[in-house]
């Protein structure tokens, strides 16, 4: 064991875990999921964001609040309650309900919120950091992201290295080295697991977090040097399952022996009943009737025989889970950690009422089908097999004519 290393771990063993250290980041999740109380927050968007009238009040609720000088800020805007929102999509402690302005909410799971209460300090520090760089997706905050499993982790990793471990120190009115919301939300949390300290200064108008110097501290050091690298990072495709909570603790048990238990995630849930889907390809679409216990399998084939197509090329389903995540469900031929469309059957779809999701049937041409959940009404007996139950418009050709023209 090299000195360093032996310094790392004894700086793990002697650090305090409670509300306020190593940051203040179980005070403030708190603070925010206390905001839900028991009817939960309405959210806005297809992402499900905290609504822009109440990101000043959760924003004054944190240990140091932001302040930004902005009249109409987004979430972004505040990159600390953007992390906070991060964790409570990774952890589904907040999941979403309904659609749009009147109808979308984000409401706390009341399964995951008891085995939330039933864990300690450390246990929780150390399942929010998990939720953070194992199991936290771009999307979950509304940004591009490839999907995988640890990307989040690559994120910190790329931040710590290029801006964290050297102590940045920047001129007052300088601009930060960081570039888009995902980095400044990633120096955030650091910041709130008191991986990192940030001088702030007052921000200006029309301006949201002025950042004059980064720097490391000692236990942030130390987590970095034990967790963040290649070796100790799930890696997985779009569509993998991310790893259970708990998959850092053989490494930390020893400094970290009060880390026994985890957050406990409930089931995925059948939903029975008969699925109406409205599947569009442009102009053309088709409302197609599938039981609950089919397959994705069964849907696949009854889209592309609704549309005339011949079903010789490979495709996937794409949707967002529960947590914000994107997920995939593929071909039984392609070959990749993505559930199987076989596999999985229609009434464990995380969809709710008017929400979508992407069918790409051939990847080289690329056809992109949007399938919209319209409603789930009672089981019908009677329905043995999918049934189009609405039709408008002509569908395109599959192959254009000079596909077939001979040389």
């Amino acid at each position: 064991m090299t000195a360093s290393r032996a310094k790392h771990i004894e700086i793990l063993r002697r650090q305090k875990i409670d509300l306020d250290h190593p940051g203040t980041i179980l005070r403030d999740f708190e603070s925010v999921l206390d905001a839900f109380g028991t009817e939960g927050m309405r959210s806005t968007g297809k992402y499900h964001l905290f609504p822009q009238d109440r990101l000043f009040e959760l924003d004054a609720r944190l240990a140091r609040p932001l302040r930004p000088n902005l009249k109409r800020p987004q979430q972004r805007s505040f990159p600390h309650l953007n992390g906070l929102y991060l964790l409570l999509r990774a952890t589904r402690l907040a999941v979403p309900q309904g659609m749009g302005k009147t109808t979308g909410r984000l409401v706390v799971d009341q399964a995951v919120l008891d085995s939330w209460r039933s864990l300690n300090f450390t246990e929780q520090y150390f399942n929010l950091l998990e939720a953070w760089l194992l199991r936290g997706r771009d999307e979950m905050i509304g940004e591009a992201g490839r999907g995988w499993t640890g990307e989040m982790a690559l994120n910190a990793m790329h931040l710590w290295t290029v801006i964290v471990s050297r102590g940045q120190r920047l001129q007052p009115d300088s601009c930060p080295p960081l570039y888009g919301a995902l980095q400044y939300c990633t120096l955030a949390l650091m910041e709130l697991f008191g991986l990192a300290e940030v001088d702030r200064g007052e921000p200006a108008e029309g301006a949201s977090w002025r950042i004059l110097a980064v720097r490391p501290t000692p236990f942030g050091e130390a987590i970095s040097d034990t967790l963040l690298s290649p070796d100790r990072i799930p890696w997985a495709d779009l569509g993998a399952e991310p790893p259970e909570f708990g998959y850092w603790q053989p490494l930390l048990q020893e400094c970290f022996p009060e880390w026994r238990n985890n957050l406990q995630l409930p089931e995925p849930e059948f939903r029975d009943g008969v699925y109406y889907f409205k599947v569009r390809l442009g102009d053309p679409w088709r409302v197609i009737a599938i039981a609950a216990d089919h397959t994705l399998e069964d849907l696949a084939w009854s889209i592309l025989k609704a549309f005339k197509f011949s079903g010789d090329h490979l495709y996937e389903f794409r949707f967002s889970e529960r947590d914000g995540s994107k997920t995939a469900v593929s071909h039984p031929y392609v070959e990749s950690d993505a559930t199987q469309t076989d596999e999985f059957a229609i009434g464990y779809l995380p969809l709710a009422e008017g929400q979508s999701m992407e069918f790409e049937y051939d990847f080289g041409a690329g056809w992109r089908f949007d399938v919209k959940l319209e409603r789930v009404e009672p089981s019908n007996p009677r329905l043995k097999k999918p049934r189009i139950v609405e039709s408008h418009g002509a569908p395109p050709k599959e192959y254009d004519d000079d596909d077939y023209d001979e040389d």
